[in-house]
C-alpha cells in the first residue's frame, strides 16, 4: 500500500490484478485524488474505514472477501452512506447488475475498461455524487449544529435495525434532553441558546466519533428543540449505552463558557434496546422517549433511566389524568378548601389559605402532589391557576357581602411567574368580583426567589403594587440567604413544617426554627409556622413569639362551610354602609 499526504482525499481501489490496479490508480490521480491500492477485499475494506473518502472502486471476483460483500459492509457504515462505490467487473448480465446495486454500489464498469474515457466517468460519478451530498445535507443535517437532523436519525436507525437483525446485533437509542435550555433561551435570547446547542452538539459528535471508533457504528442527531439521540450498534449494546450515558452526563459537568457566561446543561437520558424493547422504529424511539421523561421526572441531574416496560403503563396513566384534569377545569368541577391560619396570641383567625383539591368520578380523590405535578408538565398549570384566582375572588366576594373581610393566600408556581401573567388575571378577576385586590396574598416557595431571575422579581413586584401581599413559603428549605430577602423583602416567611415537627424534640430544628424567628422579629416580617400538630409544638412558638400558625392541632382544610360555621360566625347581611365600610378596611389592611 502507498503511503499518503492528508491533504488530499483518497480512492480505494481493490482488484487482483496488478495491471488494473495501476491503471485505475493512474485515472483516479488524474482528478487529484490520492489512490491506496489493494489487492483482495479484506485489506480495502479495512482501510475504507479509516479514512476520508472520495470514492470506492472495487473488483467483484477477489480473494478473501469479494467486491459486492465490500460494499454491502461499507454501507453499513453509517460515515461512508453517500461515498460513491463503483464496482468494476466483468460480469455485464442482469444479474450481476443486480447484484451490484442491491449491495449498495453506486455505479459499475465494466471490463475491459477504455482507459481514455475511465477519467471523464468517474469525474461525471464524482460531481452527481457532490451535488447528491448538497441536497442530502440541506434535506436530512440540521443547519445549526451540522449533525443529521429527525428524518436522518430514523431512516438511520432502520438501517441499523435491519443490520443489527441480520447480524444478531442490538441497537440502543440514547434519548436526551437539555433540562435546562428553556430558561437560557428566555433569559438570554435564542442567539445565546444557539451556541448553547452548538456546542453540546460538539462534545457529543467528538465522544460518540471516539466510541465509535472504538466499538463500532453509532452517530448522533438533533432530533429537535433541546433533544439529541444517539445510535449504537453493538452485540453488547445494552451495556455500551450505559457507557455512553455515563461518558454524556460527565461531558456535560462541565459547563459552557460564552462572553463570560457560564452554561450547565445537566441532560436528562433516556434508553430504549432492539430487539429487547420493540421490534419497530417507532416503538423504540417511543420507548426510549418514555424513559427519558422518567428520567426527568426523578428531580435531580443528570438522571438515566433504562426502559422497562411498566414505564409505559405509568406514562398511559399519565397521560389519561392529563386528560381528564383539562376536562375538569374546563368543566369547573376542581374544589378549593380552605385552611385557617391563627394569630397565635390572641387566638383568632387572621386569613385562610385556599388549597385546591380535585376528586375525579373514575379515579377518586387525587393527591395534589400528583395533578400538580401533571400540571406543571404539561403547562396546565397557568390555566388552572387562572381558576384558583377566579374562584377565590368570587368567594371573597360572598364573604364581603355577608360582613366578612379575611385575607386568602394563593399559591403561585414559577411557571405561572415565568410563563404566565398573574398580577394581570388578579387585576381583572378582582375587578369582575368587585373585590380589593389587597385581600389576595401571594404565596412562593423560597427556591423562586433564590433563582434571582429578573422575570420573576417583575412579577412579584407588579403583583405588590397591585397591594397583594408575598409570603414566602417552605421557608428554611432552599439555602436560605439574606442576600435575597434583602434585594426583595418578602411580607411574611412560612417555618416548613419539616421544621416544626421536631421543633420541641430536636436541638436542630428548633435552632433553624429560633434563626427564623430571630430573622422575622429584626426585619419586622411576619412569621407563620406551618404543621402544627401537638401542643407541645405549639407552646414551644408562642413562648419565642412566632406570630401565627397553620396544622392539623388548629385546623385542617375546610370546605367553606365547615369554615364558615366553625370559625367565621356569619350574621345577617350587612346594610350598603356597613359593605362600604369592610372595603375600606380591607384596602386599608
Amino acid at each position: 500500500m502507498s503511503t499518503h499526504s492528508p491533504s488530499r482525499r483518497i480512492a480505494i481501489i481493490a482488484d487482483d490484478e496488478a495491471l488494473g490496479r495501476r491503471l485505475l490508480a493512474e485515472s483516479t490521480a488524474a482528478l487529484g485524488l490520492e489512490p491506496l491500492t489493494y489487492d483482495n477485499g479484506t485489506e480495502a475494506l479495512e482501510a475504507a474505514r479509516s479514512h476520508d473518502l472520495a470514492l470506492v472502486l472495487l473488483d467483484v471476483d477477489m480473494p478473501g472477501l469479494d467486491g459486492y460483500t465490500v460494499c454491502r459492509r461499507l454501507r453499513m457504515d453509517l460515515r461512508l452512506n453517500t461515498v460513491p462505490i463503483v464496482m468494476v467487473t466483468g460480469h455485464e448480465d442482469a444479474v450481476a447488475v443486480g447484484r451490484a446495486f442491491e449491495a449498495g454500489a453506486t455505479d459499475f464498469i465494466a471490463k475491459p475498461v477504455n482507459w481514455a474515457l475511465l477519467p471523464r466517468r468517474l469525474e461525471y460519478i464524482l460531481r452527481n455524487a457532490a451535488a447528491a451530498e448538497r441536497i442530502e445535507r440541506l434535506a436530512y443535517f440540521d443547519p445549526l449544529t451540522g449533525l443529521p437532523n429527525r428524518q436522518r436519525c430514523i431512516e438511520t436507525a432502520e438501517q441499523l435495525f435491519a443490520h443489527a437483525a441480520e447480524s444478531g446485533e442490538s441497537v440502543a437509542v440514547v434519548y436526551m434532553d437539555l433540562n435546562s435550555f428553556k430558561r437560557i433561551n428566555d433569559t438570554f435570547g435564542h442567539s445565546v441558546g444557539d451556541v448553547v446547542l452548538q456546542t453540546v452538539a460538539g462534545r457529543l459528535k467528538r465522544l460518540i466519533e471516539q466510541f465509535e471508533m472504538d466499538r463500532g457504528p453509532a452517530s448522533v442527531a438533533r432530533f429537535g428543540g433541546d433533544e439529541f439521540v444517539i445510535l449504537l450498534q453493538h452485540a453488547a449494546a445494552r451495556a455500551l449505552a450505559i457507557q455512553v450515558t455515563a461518558s454524556c452526563c460527565a461531558a456535560f459537568k462541565e459547563p459552557i463558557v460564552y462572553e463570560g457566561l457560564e452554561f450547565y446543561s445537566a441532560p436528562s437520558i433516556g434508553v430504549a434496546i432492539y430487539p429487547d424493547d420493540g421490534a419497530h422504529v417507532a416503538d423504540i424511539f417511543k420507548h426510549a422517549d418514555t424513559a427519558m421523561y422518567q428520567a426527568k421526572n426523578q428531580g435531580f441531574a443528570p438522571s438515566v433511566m433504562i426502559y422497562e416496560p411498566a414505564m409505559s403503563s405509568r406514562l398511559r396513566d399519565w397521560l389519561e389524568l392529563e386528560t381528564r384534569l383539562r376536562h375538569a377545569v374546563k368543566d369547573d368541577t376542581l374544589e378549593l378548601q380552605f385552611q385557617p391560619k391563627f394569630d397565635l396570641e390572641g387566638h383568632r383567625i387572621v386569613g385562610v389559605e385556599a388549597l385546591l383539591r380535585w376528586r375525579d368520578e373514575h379515579y377518586g380523590e387525587i393527591p395534589p402532589t400528583r395533578f400538580v405535578e401533571i400540571a406543571e408538565d404539561s403547562g396546565l398549570i397557568i390555566e388552572i391557576g387562572s381558576w384558583v384566582v377566579r374562584a377565590v375572588c368570587r368567594q371573597l366576594r360572598a364573604w364581603l357581602d355577608r360582613g366578612i373581610a379575611i385575607p386568602v393566600a394563593i399559591n403561585v408556581s414559577g411557571k405561572e411567574l415565568l410563563h404566565g401573567d398573574p398580577a394581570r388575571v388578579i387585576q381583572a378577576e378582582a375587578r369582575a368580583a368587585g373585590i380589593p385586590t389587597s385581600l389576595i396574598e401571594i404565596e412562593i416557595t423560597e427556591s423562586l426567589l433564590i433563582k434571582d431571575s429578573s422575570m420573576v422579581r417583575n412579577s412579584l413586584e407588579r403583583l405588590r403594587q397591585l397591594g397583594c401581599r408575598i409570603a414566602l413559603d417552605d421557608f428554611g428549605t432552599g439555602y436560605s440567604s439574606l442576600a435575597y430577602i434583602t434585594r426583595f423583602p418578602p411580607d411574611r416567611i412560612k417555618i416548613d413544617k419539616a421544621f416544626v415537627h421536631d421543633v420541641d424534640r430536636s436541638a436542630s430544628a428548633a435552632a433553624i426554627a429560633a434563626t427564623i424567628l430571630a430573622l422575622g422579629q429584626s426585619l419586622r416580617i411576619v412569621v407563620t409556622a406551618e404543621g402544627i400538630e401537638r401542643p407541645a409544638q405549639l407552646d414551644w412558638l408562642r413562648k419565642r413569639g412566632c406570630h401565627e400558625g397553620q396544622g392539623f392541632l388548629l385546623s385542617p382544610p375546610l370546605a367553606v362551610h365547615e369554615l364558615e360555621q366553625r370559625f367565621l360566625c356569619l350574621s345577617e347581611p350587612p346594610s350598603e354602609a356597613a359593605q362600604g365600610l369592610l372595603l375600606a378596611q380591607a384596602q386599608r389592611a
